[in-house]
């Protein structure tokens, strides 16, 4: 279930340029069916994270799934963009069901250095999907088109929903039986984001992810338009990049099991993917820059989303035990809907030459992330573990 969003994203990716000639739209057209899938992904978790923690986390779980099959089955019979877009909007929902529904299994079971070790791997998980998506997308381009990807992410949909129906139980423990009340309802999101260490944290997260979602939104331009490689090569750079994510979740998960404390790979994470970032953006205005140049300093902000992701979303789950599901609703939303926003800032500022666009948003949410982690997020767990330690 970790898998099903990277799939479902990085799949299509080496589909967009088909995508827009088949429908005879603009490639920022086709590229906007990034955005829609997390908007609706975003949207989603609002009301299926309170909900899992009413109903259980089972049947919001089950119905998360099916929804994304059949919506995934409406992409791949979608005669125009509208409804392609239409689709997209309805499988990220069902996504989101089933991501919010993750996080909150983990934080019902797991404590400390256990869910933070168990974060990483989900996060390794979901990283795996990333290395080998583009390249199963480019291979059922050369045997199909564009339909046969989301008709195979129809078919996994489905898998994965038996699969939970069979093998995944219930780990709410507790329903709260007034979580779908108005004023229940408002009170826990107010009290979400009134914390000042687990809002925090949940932006920090949101904005690394931003930062990494600009160049999964930008890699076409960059890989296949820019630099010319086809959408087999393509695949397997992307891939090559989708290594640091494996990379920086595994050294993220042992520093957990060591104990070493969440802010340090999370401080290092950010100010790597700050200057990585930095660094592509000014590789851009170097005329004639080659793939040679580009590949270490992708891999790097790649890495450096392995490293923190684990320990900011630990960060924001950790001090929220008694309202999880709203918890990672608010995780899940703000990630998602700051990555709708970077790829449709990414498309929108598109010159159709170079890929400054790309660089320019990925540097710009690297550096918001350094700055709200600097000045809201570790101050505020400072202060909570000096008052923790006093008690």
């Amino acid at each position: 279930m970790g898998a099903m969003v990277a799939l479902s994203i990085d799949m299509a990716l080496p589909a967009l340029p088909d995508i827009a000639g088949a429908l005879q739209v603009p490639q920022r057209d086709a590229t906007l069916t990034l955005s829609v899938f997390l908007a609706g992904f975003a949207l989603a978790q609002l009301v299926f994270g309170p909900l899992s923690d009413r109903v259980g986390r089972r049947p919001v779980m089950l119905a998360g799934c099916m929804l994304f099959c059949v919506a995934s089955v409406g992409c791949a019979v979608a005669p125009g963009i509208d409804s392609l877009l239409l689709a997209r909007l309805l499988a990220g929902c069902g996504a989101g069901a089933g991501m919010v529904v993750v996080l909150a299994i983990v934080r019902d079971l797991f404590e400390g250095a256990g869910a933070r070790s168990r974060l990483s791997v989900l996060n390794l998980i979901r990283a795996i999907a990333p290395i080998v998506a583009p390249s199963i997308g480019a291979w059922v381009l050369r045997l199909g088109s564009w339909r046969g990807i989301y008709a195979l992410l129809a078919a996994f949909g489905g898998l994965v929903t038996l699969a939970a129906w069979a093998g995944l139980g219930e780990s709410l423990r507790r329903a709260d039986p007034h979580a779908l009340r108005w004023r229940r309802l408002a009170g826990n999101y107010r009290q979400m984001l009134g914390h000042r260490e687990a809002f925090g944290h949940a932006m920090v997260n949101a904005l690394c992810f931003g930062c990494l979602f600009s160049y999964v939104a930008g890699s076409p331009l960059l890989l296949i338009r820019l630099l010319g490689l086809s959408s087999v090569q393509y695949g397997l750079v992307f891939a090559t990049t989708a290594l640091g994510i494996v990379a920086g979740a595994t050294c993220s998960a042992r520093l957990g099991r060591r104990h070493v404390a969440g802010h340090v790979p999370l401080g290092w994470g950010l100010a790597c993917a700050l200057v990585a970032s930095c660094a592509l953006l000014a590789l851009g205005r170097v005329p004639h820059a080659t793939l040679a140049a580009y590949l270490p300093l992708l891999v790097l902000v790649t890495f450096s989303y392995g490293l923190a992701a684990p320990n900011a979303v630990h960060g924001a789950l950790h001090p929220m035990p008694h309202i999880a599901g709203v918890a990672g609703a608010s995780l899940g939303f703000a990630q998602m809907a700051t990555g709708a926003l970077a790829s449709a800032l990414v498309a929108w500022l598109d010159d159709g030459f170079g890929a400054w666009s790309m660089s320019l948003v990925m540097a710009s949410s690297a550096a918001l992330a350094l700055l709200v982690y600097a000045l809201v997020a570790r101050p505020a767990q400072r202060r909570n573990d000096a008052r923790a330690a006093r008690a």
